[in-house]
């Protein structure tokens, strides 16, 4: 029987896809759970992104005026760029598309637990309020389910 995988460029394209739906998921997600809160939305891409732009590029200054765009980009380009770790994960492990996806938002989220705090952009996790943990984990679940539904749903 033949292999229904895709090849590993077409699993990145679909992950790359996958992710970008999986991110936009999980921000329509913040985004209504800021209003609700009626609290603004987290600048913390935005700060990595400045860090990564004058600290390791040495370029700019980077404005207050280019702060918004450059949170929203970093947080789609982040986004996007794990759903490639899912598509290959995927098409190597062999299973079928749909499963892992609350893993793998999870495991993002883990990620993100360790890079932040080393970056000394949020404290570790043991020092933040339980609610407001428990709400980033759901965050990043509600875009693992998006990403594994997504990249189902385009084949993989």
């Amino acid at each position: 029987m033949p292999s229904s995988r895709p090849s590993p460029a077409g699993a990145v394209i679909r992950g790359l896809l996958a992710g970008a739906v999986g991110t936009g998921v999980m921000t329509a997600y913040q985004l209504a759970v800021a209003k609700a809160r009626d609290s603004g939305s987290s600048d913390t891409p935005a700060q990595v992104g400045k860090r990564i732009i004058e600290g390791v590029l040495q370029r700019g200054p980077v404005t207050d005026d280019q702060m918004e765009a450059l949170n929203n980009a970093m947080h789609v380009a982040y986004g996007t760029s794990w759903g490639v770790l899912y598509g290959l994960a995927r098409s190597s492990a062999g299973t079928p598309a749909g499963r892992g996806g609350v893993s793998f938002g999870l495991f993002v989220w883990a990620a993100s637990l360790v890079q932040l705090p080393a970056m000394k952009l949020a404290p570790p996790v043991w020092e933040q309020p339980p609610v407001e943990v428990a709400l980033d984990a759901s965050y990043h679940v509600v875009y693992g389910l998006a990403v594994a539904t997504a990249y189902s749903a385009l084949g993989g």
